[in-house]
């Protein structure tokens, strides 16, 4: 088979066709990523010095450049709203100035970050006099506290919510100017990052409203819960007519997000599910495809096996990060139940277990498994599960990982039969 473009290798391999080797996501999501912390150790692993810019400043993901993407075979680049972060969209990525990691080694982000230390070191974000987000000393990532929609009681209180993600004239500038570089001027495959402002509806809700608050009223007060959904999918149709104006021909998938699931079983109820979220996960969806030839691409963590059929359903392509850890997520059995209609994009590596804490061998042997358990037919593409930690810091594990991933230019790993 002839050797081809990462472009062509992602949209042939989403179309459960065969491909000269499994496609790669390195670093390309908020939801595939690499913590700046760990990009910086991976760096050093290649003895190679780059500027980290700190893209999400919630999850402190790095972006990275297209140079490493290169190294590790990496076939997918993300195409950001202007704000990506979420809750906080002001933090916007045309415009930088220096800034710390955790750790406190260098780094850049958003010029319009704006920190805050309390007397125990706690940094907080801070805006126009709000508190968005706090990050203990001994914490890797920054929790947003940002509730506005805490004491919503009445669909007035809807209606007065003013957005904090507007199209502007400044995203639209950014936007053509990113899809000029990466479209036009590399052979990627270009992924739609949306933060969750405009890409979900459960979980975006329990961040707006307050975890509690949001679950509470699901259950005493659902007219005004999909009074709310109802509004934010006008939202999100707004701001997608927008966005998909100028990245719609260009992009391979674009991404929703709401996390259904947890470790042993869903969040929310099949049926609380299938009669308040699906309806409108399926007019979203039915928007994006009537403006955009790319793949639905949706990440849910969790066991949410019960109601995969739904996803197809209502017609999502992807499936990420398949967390194989969770209850019912086994990769054989999805591949085999649902790989004719569904694609994967994830699953490559255990990031709560292997990847941190096995041997070398452990990693190469769960990788290599993965690949033969998902690679042949088609319908998938190599990412590890969910992010990659900043507590990788083992020189072999990075060494692992690099090997690892280039395991799918190997043929016989794609000419391999599924794993008896």
């Amino acid at each position: 088979m002839k050797t081809m473009t990462s472009r062509e290798r992602v949209r042939l391999a989403l179309n459960h066709q065969e491909t000269d080797r499994v496609p790669v996501d390195f670093g390309a999501s908020r939801v595939t990523g690499i913590a700046a912390i760990a990009y910086r150790n991976l760096l050093r692993h290649l003895g190679l010095e780059e500027d980290i810019r700190v893209y999400d400043v919630k999850q402190q993901l790095a972006e990275p450049s297209l140079a490493i993407i290169d190294r590790l075979g990496g076939d997918v680049v993300q195409l950001h709203r202007l704000g990506p972060t979420t809750a906080m969209p002001f933090l916007e990525i045309d415009r930088w100035k220096p800034g710390c990691l955790t750790d406190g080694s260098p780094c850049f982000v958003p010029a319009a970050l704006a920190e805050e230390r309390r007397p125990d070191g706690t940094l907080e974000i801070v805006r126009n006099g709000e508190l968005y987000a706090w990050r203990t000393p001994q914490s890797f990532y920054f929790d947003v506290c940002y509730a506005p929609l805490a004491r919503a009681e009445t669909e007035a209180d809807i209606d007065a919510f003013v957005w904090p993600d507007p199209w502007t004239e400044r995203e639209e500038q950014y936007l053509r100017e990113r899809v000029q570089a990466l479209y036009q001027r590399t052979d990627k495959a270009l992924f739609a990052g949306l933060p969750m402002l405009v890409c979900s509806f459960l979980e975006i809700s329990l961040v707006l409203f307050g975890f509690e608050n949001f679950m509470m009223l699901l259950a005493s007060d659902r007219d005004l819960v999909e009074y709310w959904l109802d509004a934010k999918l006008e939202h999100d149709k707004a701001i997608l007519e927008k966005y998909l104006a100028i990245a719609g021909p260009h992009i391979e998938a674009i991404q929703m997000n709401d996390d259904l699931g947890t470790q042993d079983s869903l969040q929310v109820s099949p049926q609380l599910y299938r009669e308040v979220f699906k309806p409108r996960q399926r007019q979203w969806i039915e928007f994006v495809k009537a403006r955009t030839h790319a793949k639905v691409f949706l990440h849910c963590d969790g066991a949410v096996e019960q109601i995969i059929p739904d996803f197809i359903e209502i017609g999502i392509d992807v499936l990420n990060p398949l967390q194989t850890s969770a209850r019912g997520m086994a990769p054989r059995l999805i591949k085999a139940k649902y790989g004719r209609d569904l694609a994967f994009w994830g699953g490559g590596v255990e990031t709560q277990t292997t990847l941190p804490f096995g041997s070398l061998e452990d990693i190469r042997r769960e990788v290599r498994e993965r690949l033969r358990l998902l690679g042949p037919g088609g319908g998938y593409v190599f990412a590890t599960i969910h992010n990659i930690q900043p507590d990788i810091p083992r020189r072999r594990s990075w060494q692992s990982l690099i090997r690892c991933r280039n395991q799918g230019r190997t043929p016989d790993i794609l000419q391999n039969q599924p794993l008896k």
